[in-house]
């Protein structure tokens, strides 16, 4: 039987369950009952579906994921057809027309985009974002230099391996993505974030290369 989405995930990215947990949470501060909460590259739909359940006795606030994959949106879809204040689309973010909102989600994506999708959607998210409104991010950075780059890629590779995948399985994942990843450096990703003017970004989740922020309007 094939490998659930989610399950993969747990099996690849460290401390994958904390990270939702921290968005749950987290959200919790900036989720009220107005407005659009978003999650950007939103997969199956299992972060946004759990806020989206969290908060059904809102009446007024509406949820949204968004995803290239469609059939990772049908799934989503499917998963959460009863929930009616979750809407998923298939486009992509960068040229999505956002509407005000009070949250953003973006959970290991920018690392797929090129720096000029980058940079038109986290300007897209901040126009919309009302003034203490928030932006959740997690990434998988670059590390600032080789050595601790060679090292904290080792340790991954560990962690892959200790999750019962093959040393055929990574190899083969670490080529199909030599010309889609397209990660950052902490200190790159933090200046993106300067650059939209958030009156604070916090650093609050790492990992090695895989780090969380929150960046408040």
């Amino acid at each position: 039987m094939p490998e659930s989405y989610d399950s993969h995930l747990k099996r690849s990215i460290p401390l994958y369950e904390e990270s939702q947990f921290f968005i749950s949470k987290i959200s919790s501060y900036y989720i009220k009952d107005e407005n659009i909460n978003y999650e950007i590259g939103c997969a199956n739909g299992t972060v946004i579906g759990n806020l989206a359940k969290e908060y059904d006795h809102f009446k007024k606030t509406k949820f949204v994921g968004i995803d290239l994959s469609k059939n990772l949106i049908t799934e989503a879809k499917q998963r959460y057809k009863n929930l009616k204040n979750l809407s998923f689309f298939c486009n992509n973010a960068s040229k999505f027309k956002f509407k005000k909102c009070n949250l953003a989600v973006i959970h290991y994506v920018l690392q797929f985009m090129s720096e000029e999708e980058k940079k038109i959607l986290i300007r897209s998210l901040y126009d919309k974002l009302i003034k203490s409104g928030a932006l959740i991010v997690f990434e998988k950075t670059l590390m600032e230099d080789s050595y601790s780059q060679d090292v904290f890629s080792g340790i991954y590779n560990d962690f892959k391996f200790d999750n019962e995948y093959s040393a055929k399985e990574v190899i083969k994942k670490s080529i199909s993505l030599r010309s889609v990843m397209r990660s950052n450096t902490s200190t790159d990703n933090i200046k993106l974030f300067k650059n939209f003017n958030f009156k604070s970004i916090y650093k609050f989740f790492k990992w090695g290369p895989f780090e969380g922020y929150l960046c408040v309007k």
